[in-house]
């Protein structure tokens, strides 16, 4: 969490930025009160009470009548490493253009409050949000763990007991993706169900989110059941794009899950279809394989094969082409419609395309390969997004 953040909470959402705009990235750890540590009268061991990366609420009581006392505050402030100042403007509405100037100077936000808002509740959602995102980071992680790398089935036990929800034998996983939209907010429909889920788990996981549901029964009907719960819930899955796991043991192959509901999302997505099951993917999960296991391998492939179609100097329409082209499974048609044209022009495009990257390939070996390379290609940009 970081100022900025603190700054997008509900209770804080009329704040306002007087000074420091540069320093919104600091990191906030916690919230604590100013009240008359900074006064000449009090003598107290300042770095025993305020902690670094602490939002420091005051209403600045302890300056009234003496402005040059703020000064000195800042400046501690400063000195402790704390994160931020937010002022109740019942002292001061406007502060002294000395506090503003070394404020800026310093990168140290100073934040005016909205209005009477309590200095008890702010470190209250404060702190709720943080250990929210510290949940929400924690579960991230696991996923990135589970996709990438070859976890044994003692850390997946381990995984399961810090999520501390009683799982069943099987498992089934739904990665989930928004088509075309570049925001996250649909994502939070869907969270806010995470509670409701009693054995199994919402999560995000970079752009997508990650539903796993787990049942005493491997014949368990988990896509007409999701569906059907979501709409209880009234939640759409309209412009989603889905990619469904095969099933799994909970204890032993949870990674297996994962990792195929999010592979399957992926090809999806290149496929230009709304739903995979990784049962459908054949000898595309050989591909998905090969670029999780040596992904700079894949790319040199992908490299050696399109690297004319890449090539700065060359039309992006003709890369494009070759994308729709293996999406729609060499159909010229449907190709043409997808591109605002004419079949012909993607037949000379097509033509073009054949004679930079595989002049003496067959119609068979052309089209092999050049599917394996573009949905490299895809996979590889879709990752890394």
């Amino acid at each position: 969490m970081n100022v900025k953040n603190f700054l997008q909470l509900p209770i804080t959402k009329d704040f306002t930025v007087v000074a420091g705009s540069n320093g919104l990235h600091k990191p906030v750890q916690n919230v604590e009160i100013l009240d008359f540590e900074f006064s000449p009268d009090i003598h107290t061991v300042r770095e025993t009470i305020f902690t670094p990366n602490s939002v420091i609420l005051s209403s600045l009581l302890f300056a009234k009548q003496q402005p040059d006392y703020l000064v000195n505050a800042v400046k501690n402030l400063i000195q402790l490493e704390a994160s931020a100042l937010a002022y109740k403007p019942v002292i001061y509405n406007e502060l002294p253009e000395e506090v503003l100037a070394l404020a800026n100077a310093h990168h140290f936000p100073i934040l005016r409050f909205g209005g009477d808002e309590f200095f008890e509740k702010i470190i209250l959602e404060t702190m709720a949000y943080a250990k929210t995102q510290d949940y929400t980071f924690f579960l991230e992680t696991i996923m990135k763990r589970l996709i990438n790398e070859d976890v044994s089935a003692e850390q997946i036990t381990s995984f399961l007991q810090q999520l501390n929800k009683p799982f069943e034998k099987y498992v089934f996983v739904a990665n989930f993706q928004m088509q075309a939209v570049s925001n996250a907010q649909w994502m939070q429909s869907f969270l806010q169900l995470e509670p409701l889920l009693k054995t199994g788990v919402i999560c995000k996981y970079k752009n997508s989110l990650f539903i796993l549901m787990t049942n005493l029964s491997q014949h368990f009907q988990f896509e007409k059941f999701l569906n059907e719960w979501l709409t209880i819930y009234d939640i759409s899955t309209d412009k989603l794009t889905v990619g469904y796991s095969q099933v799994h043991s909970t204890q032993t192959a949870l990674h297996l899950a994962v990792r195929e509901a999010f592979a399957a999302r992926l090809m999806a997505e290149i496929d230009m279809t709304p739903t995979c099951h990784y049962t459908q993917l054949g000898s595309d999960s050989l591909l998905i394989e090969l670029h999780r296991k040596d992904p700079q391998f894949a790319m040199h492939y992908v490299k050696n094969y399109l690297g004319p179609l890449l090539d700065e100097k060359v039309d992006t329409d003709f890369i494009n082409t070759a994308i729709t082209y293996i999406a729609k499974k060499g159909n010229i048609k449907e190709v043409a419609v997808a591109h605002f044209c004419h079949p012909n022009t993607i037949r000379y495009r097509m033509a073009k395309i054949r004679q930079l990257v595989a002049p003496l390939d067959n119609d068979y070996v052309f089209y092999e390969r050049l599917s394996a390379a573009v949905k490299l290609y895809l996979l590889h940009s879709k990752i890394a997004e």
